[in-house]
Formats: C-alpha cells, sequence, structure tokens
C-alpha cells in the first residue's frame, strides 16, 4: 500500500511516504501533534482522508 502523509504549514507542504495504514496514521497524529494544519493521508487513487477518518475506515474499521 503507498500512502502519502501531507501537513500543511506556514514554510509550505511537508509530505511523508508510509506503506501500511497504520504507519501513515501514527506519522499524521504526530504531525497533528506537533501544531501543524491540515494534515491528510492520501491513498494511491488521490482520495484524501482526515485522520480520524482514515481510522475509522482502515486501521480500526466497525471500532
Amino acid at each position: 500500500m503507498h500512502l502519502v502523509v501531507t501537513a500543511h504549514t506556514s514554510d509550505g507542504h511537508l509530505s511523508y511516504q508510509r506503506t501500511s495504514p497504520e504507519a501513515a496514521l501514527e506519522k499524521a497524529d504526530e504531525l497533528a501533534a506537533d501544531g501543524h494544519e491540515r494534515v491528510v493521508i492520501t491513498d494511491i487513487t488521490g482520495r484524501d482522508y482526515e485522520p480520524g477518518e482514515f481510522d475509522s475506515l482502515f486501521v480500526h474499521p466497525g471500532g
């Protein structure tokens, strides 16, 4: 699985590639905790997910 985690900062965008849903969510949570705005996880189709939505769909579905 190819996922890109992106955060918008005052200096531009920060993007990180991850290969598992768990790793992508962990990085997204880390970026949000650091105070970055609009943290999203993008899947291979180009769809963006907010971390909470991504968690409920791919990491802890039905939870």
